[in-house]
């Protein structure tokens, strides 16, 4: 009895000491749930506004939720416009896409003008999640991506069950190496597949079909991809091979016509190469990636590739890995965000690749010259 009441006076000031004082000039937990975030900033074509995400805890439904605010490109007039998140402006300026949810459940695209009457549609209906999504160069469109379930057969033959009766259900057959991952538990088997729908709305379109992988580390993710200027083609990263699970290293680039559907490889170089930019000219790729090989981790690299597969070559070679790439409106140079010392700023590149001159924490995001 003594040892016992000995131990439980070590346990009740360790118990004690783990308890966080509340603070009104320090941040605590008991400041978690008034947390707000704001996220994905979008420019309007001409430039004279930027709609981006706010999210919140919703406290009653211990959830995130979203909307969508907007602003002045100089800060002023900062306000509340829709709920809903990840907006896309039309290439006119006209219209945004976003995500909310809506119809029969779940999230959902929906359209809205923004004139002064603010008109808003419910584009798509679908029972997944739709995500990545993107307007068509011309604006009849909208580009996203979403799962196509698929499931192993439960092949033991079984009495049918009765009208009515409630039974055990049939137990998840798992047959592949990525079936779950962290923070999430296990994962919906299939494919993520690229969608299009008309932006007035009506009945998506499946424009990528197959079982293959859609990401590096095991495809959970939506393939990224880019409309050409045209908007004939769009190009996507994945791994169309049927042992895809397998080789979750790799990652390559393809093109699909949007009209038949036929796909052809554009990047065959055995690598990891994801985040596929079309040039304005439409003559180029630009992309982010490294080739592979039996190392642990190694920095990505920008590179770029003809449209139709030719003159692959790399634009960089540096220690760390760098944010999105963007194409400059002329389409000679490349833009890319990245991280030097603690700090994420701005880096100048020119045509041939030189490291940049550090001031302190310096630079790190590139201006990258193709001239």
């Amino acid at each position: 009895m003594r040892s016992v009441l000995v131990a439980a006076l070590l346990v009740v000031p360790s118990i004690a000491a783990s308890q966080e004082t509340a603070s009104d000039t320090l941040l605590t937990v008991n400041h978690y749930l008034d947390w707000e975030q704001v996220a994905d900033p979008q420019m309007s074509p001409d430039g004279s506004q930027i709609l981006y995400t706010r999210r919140w805890v919703n406290k009653i439904e211990d959830r995130w939720d979203a909307g969508l605010w907007i602003m002045n490109a100089d800060g002023s007039k900062n306000r509340f416009l829709v709920k809903g998140s990840n907006a896309r402006w039309s290439p006119d300026g006209t219209r945004i896409a976003y995500f909310a949810d809506g119809e029969p459940k779940g999230t959902q695209v929906f359209v809205r003008w923004m004139d002064a009457e603010g008109a808003t549609s419910q584009i798509t209906h679908v029972s997944e999640t739709p995500s990545n999504l993107s307007w068509s160069p011309d604006g009849r469109s909208l580009a996203f991506a979403m799962l196509v379930k698929s499931e192993t057969p439960w092949k033991i033959s079984m009495p049918a069950a009765p009208e009515g009766a409630k039974w055990t259900p049939a137990p998840r057959i798992v047959d592949r190496l990525h079936y779950r991952r962290d923070r999430t538990g296990y994962v919906e088997q299939g494919t993520t597949q690229i969608f299009l729908v008309p932006a007035e709305g009506g009945t998506p379109r499946q424009l990528t079909k197959g079982d293959f992988g859609t990401s590096e580390l095991g495809g959970f993710g939506a393939p990224s991809y880019d409309w050409t200027p045209d908007g004939h083609t769009i190009v996507f990263d994945g791994l169309r091979e049927a042992d895809a699970d397998y080789r979750y290293r790799e990652s390559y680039l393809y093109a699909v016509d949007v009209q038949s559907g036929a796909v052809r490889q554009l990047v065959s170089k055995k690598g990891g190469w994801t985040a596929p930019v079309v040039s304005p000219d439409g003559r180029t790729v630009a992309f982010t990636g490294h080739e592979y090989g039996t190392f642990s981790y190694h920095a990505d690299e920008v590179w770029a590739v003809g449209i139709d597969g030719s003159g692959m070559r790399a634009l960089t070679t540096y220690d760390r890995d760098l944010g999105n790439v963007r194409w400059s409106f002329d389409g000679r140079r490349l833009l890319r965000a990245g991280r030097a010392g603690d700090e994420q700023r701005l880096l100048r590149r020119r045509a041939r690749w030189q490291p940049p001159r550090h001031r302190g924490r310096a630079d790190a995001v590139a201006l990258i010259d193709l001239a």
